[in-house]
């Protein structure tokens, strides 16, 4: 249990708020009148004509741990606070000299650039952190379930992994069910372990029966979501090979992402193969891997019966 609490979790990325937004608007808007007010008290324009440089370094900082909203307002309150209060006639948005248009233009055209990059950046890092984050969840997982040649002890990994990593994701409760000898679907393995038996009710387990019962899979049953009463999901999916189906996966959500509560936005993601729906598949292909490596030992082991 130790080693699955060192596996780390997926990374979530929240969508902005306008709480968000506002903490962006007050710093990009203080910062730049701040600048200006600098510049204003010190006396620091004309003397150095150059002055205005000071704005890039407030943009680039706000580009690199704000974004790239923060960075483009800044620029543009930069530019009309500068010529309201440091360009002759002062107070007036008006200019006398076609060099200060010129010089404000150009100030304007980089710092939107600056930002722009900077953002652009920024975006970069995070995605090759996000990157690093899920390959390493990938390793650490798979050295997990590898760690054991015993089947059940791999699918209980696996089911405890899942939890794990994509709790994050709203995934509270997972069960692996797959057939027995006579076809029927049989709970292999579920985590968490504390809680009670991981129940399906008559339809969810005909839903996922019918997963299981396709003679071809030209044209394979997607996953399912059933709603439940007390506000969870519960998400029903197959895992399949090229050739069969070898069981299904059932994960109970308690609010979940949107896209992986929502049957359309699920499929979609999966047919777009998405950055998210891909690595969620890459993981679930290890638990595929497991059980289809049980299924050749065991017909090896059949044929050399026979």
């Amino acid at each position: 249990m130790r080693t699955i609490q060192q596996i780390p979790q997926v990374p979530v990325q929240l969508k902005r708020n306008w709480r968000g937004y506002l903490t962006d608007s007050v710093l990009a808007i203080a910062g730049a009148l701040l600048c200006t007010a600098l510049i204003y008290v010190f006396h620091l324009y004309p003397t150095i004509p150059n002055i205005s440089v000071i704005y890039l370094l407030l943009i680039l900082a706000l580009a690199s741990t704000r974004g790239r909203y923060a960075a483009l307002l800044a620029a543009l309150v930069a530019v009309f606070s500068f010529d309201f209060w440091l360009v002759p006639p002062l107070y007036t948005l008006t200019i006398s000299r076609w060099e200060e248009v010129l010089a404000l233009v150009v100030f304007l055209v980089a710092a939107l650039l600056t930002g722009q990059l900077a953002g652009v950046m920024r975006r970069s890092i995070q995605e090759a952190w996000r990157r690093e984050r899920e390959a390493r969840i990938l390793y650490e997982v798979g050295r997990v379930i590898n760690s054991t040649e015993q089947l059940p002890e791999q699918l209980q990994s696996i089911a405890l992994s899942m939890v794990r990593v994509f709790a994050p994701w709203g995934v509270q409760a997972c069960a692996l069910l797959l057939p027995d000898k006579q076809g029927n679907l049989v709970r292999q393995a579920e985590a968490p372990i504390s809680i009670e038996d991981f129940i399906l009710s008559p339809s969810e387990f005909a839903s996922a029966s019918k997963l299981t019962g396709q003679t071809s899979l030209e044209k394979p049953l997607p996953s399912i979501a059933h709603p439940e009463e007390d506000g969870q999901i519960l998400r029903l999916i197959p895992l399949r090979t090229p050739s069969q189906v070898l069981g299904v996966l059932c994960l109970r959500l308690k609010h979940p992402i949107p896209w992986l509560a929502d049957d359309q936005l699920f499929h979609e993601e999966e047919r777009r193969h998405t950055e998210r729906a891909t690595f969620f598949w890459t993981f679930l292909d290890q638990a595929i891997l497991v059980i289809e490596r049980a299924h050749f030992r065991m017909q090896a082991l059949s044929a050399n019966g026979q």
